[in-house]
């Protein structure tokens, strides 16, 4: 099971202190909602890459037990995307720069693949930014629905809108959608 966590931190720093990080302390199970205390144990760590411009970064995972279900958590800083390399920003920077039409740096096919992704989330941003309050219809023209929610994603802020948006209809922000 993941669990978001924002250090407030970059990704640099975040490299920088290693497993030296001041990590979360739980205060309830996310799987069997037990209490954490005498529950949950840091059981190590495991090593995942994030890119970020031209750097490839080690990045340290901190993982816990719940030894009521258990289940494992990992802790992913909030500048990661689950199962993803690029760095939530990076992502968003591309994602950004197709949109204005600007196709001139990074790679072309990892680019597509992520604004693929991303048209096919629109219903799923849609759906989650109705459920904030907001009443914006959705039309067919899938482009200008991207540069809409694009903007309206970057005004709430990046890292704010994923966490925020975390667990919504069982899926999160580039991830495919489970539904139940």
């Amino acid at each position: 099971m993941i669990h978001l966590h924002d250090f407030k931190i970059d990704i640099f720093q975040y490299a920088a202190n290693g497993i030296e990080n001041e990590f979360p302390r739980l205060d309830r199970c996310p799987g069997c909602n037990c209490f954490a205390q005498g529950n949950i144990h840091r059981h190590g760590y495991y090593w995942r890459y994030g890119i970020e411009e031209d750097e490839h970064i080690r990045l340290p995972i901190c993982r816990y037990l719940c030894l009521a279900c258990g289940i494992t958590i990992s802790v992913l800083p909030s500048f990661l995307i689950p199962y993803f390399q690029y760095t939530l920003y990076m992502i968003f920077k591309g994602i950004e720069r197709y949109l204005n039409g600007d196709l001139r740096r990074g790679g072309r096919q990892l680019l597509e693949q992520h604004i693929k992704r991303f048209y096919k989330g629109i219903h799923w941003i849609h759906s989650y930014f109705v459920h904030e309050g907001y009443s914006n219809g959705l039309s067919k023209n899938t482009k200008k629905e991207a540069l809409k929610y694009k903007k309206m994603i970057q005004d709430t802020g990046i890292s704010s809108f994923f966490q925020r948006s975390w667990g919504h209809l069982s899926s999160y922000f580039m991830g495919t959608l489970i539904l139940p």
